[in-house]
């Protein structure tokens, strides 16, 4: 904490402090008259009196009651209903236009007009101030949080929360909440001063309860006599209520400081997440799969053959009439290494999504099919376990994670419910131990590590369920030569290792030779070839001749 919150902390709670015990020392009632008028500070009344005769004292700690319990109940209703309708705004496309429409439609319209007519009709008590108040001042902070929600859905850790059947609510909570605390706590801090100035001002205009003493009550007493300014009793009668209305504003100007140059830190320690059925489905367990005996093998010879580990079907992908993949058909046999390859916007990524079932539907036409399940129609998505069935690399590793949760913690977040924390923990950590990394880094946030020590970790996150099929989405894009070797090495190594089928999206044509077996070529949104290695190769030679023996020789050296 800096300075100047450390100021305005400090005067916030003296005067929370004076507003809870002040009355306690306080020897008369605030609306007693047990005095002079006009008397000044004294012994008996240490802030004078007013033109009735009542302790200044007293009215400022009464008044500091109503005030500041006003600005905060109007801050905490109006950050709650910013927060609560700008997530539900920015995350869900139904609510999106009624809730924009309220607020815009909240925004043109005049605030004072409104409470003045609001204390009219009502009697102008504390409730229905705080009820205007609340109710008139979130939307321009609702736009903000629904800004930001609505750039956050669309992270790669977001996704992969939903992917592993993170609940709305899930979701909301764990992964787009602690993004927006720094706003929320901006936008109550701003209200909190806006409603006590908005009370004094009112106050002072008479709008208001006039049982309760207030700050701008004082003022309003104040001013409205002539020997105010006649004599020296405005030192007494106005300064003590304006410098605290002063102070209380400057102070919670001073708390809205950012902690650091470089804005607000990230948590020291984040509690695991909890176990608990409310945002995953246990999976059915598939039956007969991968465990047969040799009889079993000659059972089924006369059965068909086993589905393909990726399929796709006439898979064509369109936004607004604007075909971006054109018709593709393939298929991935199971436990092998595909490489689809083509520059950069030939359209690989839109094919790695659409398979994937990460497109919306409406913008897919054909079949996706993983392990032999649809992606699309028929109520597919939920019978396809994505993360335990499927698992998926995106390209920008520090994208991939959530920067404010450890590593440890998003790796238990994709595990099975059945597994006990501790169960969990030790997976995680065996997973980190299996792409060359420490266990210590599971107490680690994502901006601690490397960029290679990330793409190990985003490895072991895909592979702590051991998944059937893995797209591998450019995974080392970001990465030296030297590292990204190293990173498809040990990617490919255990792939084999646990016997699974690997689809790896690259525009690097050699390192799609070197660890592919079968090879497709991608262009403008068209599937130009699809071919085993070998076949490829040879193709290759027959068309360029030199330029592909050597880079033939090259692959064949580094193997």
């Amino acid at each position: 904490m800096n300075g100047a919150r450390m100021a305005g902390g400090i005067v916030i709670v003296l005067f929370v402090a004076a507003a809870a015990f002040g009355p306690l020392l306080a020897e008369f009632a605030p609306f007693a008259v047990d005095g002079q008028r006009f008397a000044g500070p004294s012994l008996e009344h240490w802030l004078g009196t007013n033109a009735l005769g009542q302790d200044v004292f007293s009215g400022l700690v009464h008044g500091a009651r109503t005030t500041l319990f006003i600005g905060l109940a109007v801050a905490t209703l109006s950050t709650a209903l910013s927060g609560l309708f700008g997530l539900l705004a920015g995350y869900s496309k139904r609510l999106d236009p009624v809730l924009n429409a309220v607020a815009n439609m909240l925004l043109v319209l005049p605030s004072l007009l409104l409470i003045l007519i609001v204390a009219s009709f009502s009697g102008g008590g504390t409730w229905q101030l705080i009820l205007t108040l609340g109710l008139l001042t979130w939307p321009a902070y609702m736009r903000l949080i629904r800004a930001s929600v609505l750039s956050l859905k669309e992270r790669e850790f977001v996704k992969a929360a939903q992917l592993f059947r993170g609940g709305t609510f899930y979701v909301l909570r764990k992964h787009l909440l602690p993004f927006l605390r720094p706003l929320l706590r901006t936008k109550f801090i701003m209200s909190f001063k806006q409603a006590v100035a908005a009370e004094a001002g009112l106050a002072f205009l008479g709008i208001g309860d006039p049982s309760l003493p207030s700050w701008g009550k004082m003022l309003q007493q104040a001013f409205s006599r002539s020997e105010t300014w006649m004599t020296d009793v405005w030192q007494w009668t106005v300064l003590p209520p304006a410098f605290a209305i002063l102070l209380v504003t400057v102070a919670l100007a001073l708390l809205g400081e950012k902690s650091d140059r470089f804005g607000s830190s990230v948590p020291k320690r984040t509690r695991p997440a909890k176990s608990g059925r409310g945002f995953l489905e246990t999976a059915e367990t598939t039956v007969g799969s991968q465990a047969g005996t040799a009889s079993g093998v000659m059972a089924a010879a006369d059965e068909p053959p086993p589905p393909a580990a990726v399929a796709a079907r006439g898979l064509e992908v369109a936004y607004g009439g604007k075909t971006i993949l054109h018709p593709v058909s393939f298929a991935v046999e199971t436990g092998s290494v595909a490489a689809i390859v083509g520059e950069s916007g030939s359209g690989k990524t839109t094919l790695a999504r659409a398979l994937y079932g990460l497109l919306p539907d409406e913008a897919v036409l054909g079949e996706a099919l993983i392990g032999g399940k649809r992606m699309y129609g028929g109520g597919s998505k939920s019978a396809m376990r994505r993360w335990y069935d499927a698992a998926f690399i995106f390209q920008d590793p520090r994208a991939s994670f959530n920067p404010l949760m450890t590593i440890g913690n998003q790796m238990t977040e994709a595990m099975q419910l059945d597994v006990p924390a501790r169960g969990k923990r030790e997976a995680a950590a065996t997973a980190l131990r299996e792409v060359q990394l420490d266990e210590r880094l599971l107490d680690r946030y994502p901006h601690e590590l490397s960029g290679g020590m990330l793409s190990r970790a985003l490895i072991a996150l895909a592979l702590v369920n051991k998944p059937g099929v893995l797209i591998a989405d450019e995974p080392t894009g970001a990465l030296d030569p030297i590292v990204k070797r190293e990173i498809l090495d040990l990617l490919v190594s255990k792939v084999k290792e646990h016997r699974m089928t690997l689809l790896l999206i690259t525009h690097d044509l050699r390192a799609a030779l070197r660890y592919a077996d079968c090879i497709m070529v991608i262009r403008d949104g068209r599937l130009l070839e699809d071919a085993e290695k070998e076949q490829w190769l040879a193709r290759q030679q027959g068309q360029h001749g030199q330029e592909t023996q050597l880079m033939s020789r090259e692959l064949q050296l580094s193997q």
